[in-house]
Formats: structure tokens, C-alpha cells, sequence
């Protein structure tokens, strides 16, 4: 290639094959490539678009509040438990600011003797039962048992 010196320095790449770019320039000693600019967008852009819904947004769409007895309802394909179909609710009730919703029940706590210890519980400070009839000794046990649950 024969240059001359009236040309620039990047006149070697003037004729090149390469069709990456639309020129090159120098920055800060290296040579830097001038990409192509955007393509217009045309009718084949628009052509290959989705414009159809997929599966997902029909199914979870936003669905206006509606409901069985209200004029003007959006029309949907028939489901049996579609809002348009269901009567009127009412709006939940709002809890006050700092209220609690939380409910500790248990149906078997005894709230009388609830903080009382076993040994309150049990201990009656009577002398050691000598008896040997196991019916006796049941039926004071049974006896007991049904004076404490009271």
C-alpha cells in the first residue's frame, strides 16, 4: 500500500472489508471503531410483536370489585365461582391501632390454679396412707381427685 503524506493516519483502513463499522477514528494514541447507528423500526417490528395475553395475566388478571345483583358487570366466560356470580360482602372490620388479634386458649387450662406449682397442687401434708386394700385406697384416691377438680 503506497501512502502519501497528505492523508491521515488511519487512511490504511479506508478500503477495509470489514463491515462493523462505519469508520474509525484515534483517541488517546489507539484507533476506535464507529459503530452503526439504530435500525428504523418498520412494519416487520410491529408484525412479530405478542400482542396476545398469555396464560398467567388471563388468570391473574386485576378484576374490577363486582358482584351478583350490581348494573354494568364486566363480562367474563361462565365459571362457577366467578365474583360477578357472588352476593355482596361486607368490608372486613379494621382493628384499632395498637389492638391485639392474638388469643391464647387452651381448652384444658384450669385459670384458677393456672400459676399454681405441682407441689401446691398435690402436697396435702397428710400422714403416709398404711392401708394395703387396693379398692379402699382407690376409692380415697377417686375421692381426692374429684374434691381437687372443683
Amino acid at each position: 500500500m503506497q501512502k502519501s503524506q497528505s492523508e491521515g493516519s488511519l487512511a490504511f483502513l479506508k478500503n477495509s472489508k470489514v463491515g462493523s463499522a462505519t469508520g474509525f477514528m484515534l483517541a488517546n494514541g489507539g484507533i476506535i471503531a464507529i459503530p452503526h447507528g439504530k435500525k428504523s423500526k418498520g412494519l416487520i417490528d410491529f408484525a412479530n410483536r405478542f400482542n396476545t395475553v398469555s396464560e398467567y395475566q388471563d388468570r391473574f388478571r386485576e378484576i374490577p370489585h363486582c358482584y351478583a345483583s350490581m348494573d354494568r358487570k364486566p363480562l367474563m366466560p361462565y365459571h362457577p365461582n366467578a365474583p360477578r356470580s357472588r352476593l355482596a360482602l361486607e368490608d372486613a372490620p379494621v382493628p384499632l391501632k395498637n389492638a391485639s388479634t392474638i388469643q391464647f386458649l387452651d381448652r384444658f387450662c384450669v385459670h384458677k390454679r393456672r400459676f399454681v406449682s405441682t407441689h401446691k397442687n398435690y402436697y396435702t401434708g397428710e400422714c403416709v396412707d398404711m392401708r394395703s386394700n387396693p379398692g379402699m385406697i382407690a376409692d380415697s384416691t377417686k375421692l381426692k381427685r374429684m374434691l381437687m377438680e372443683k
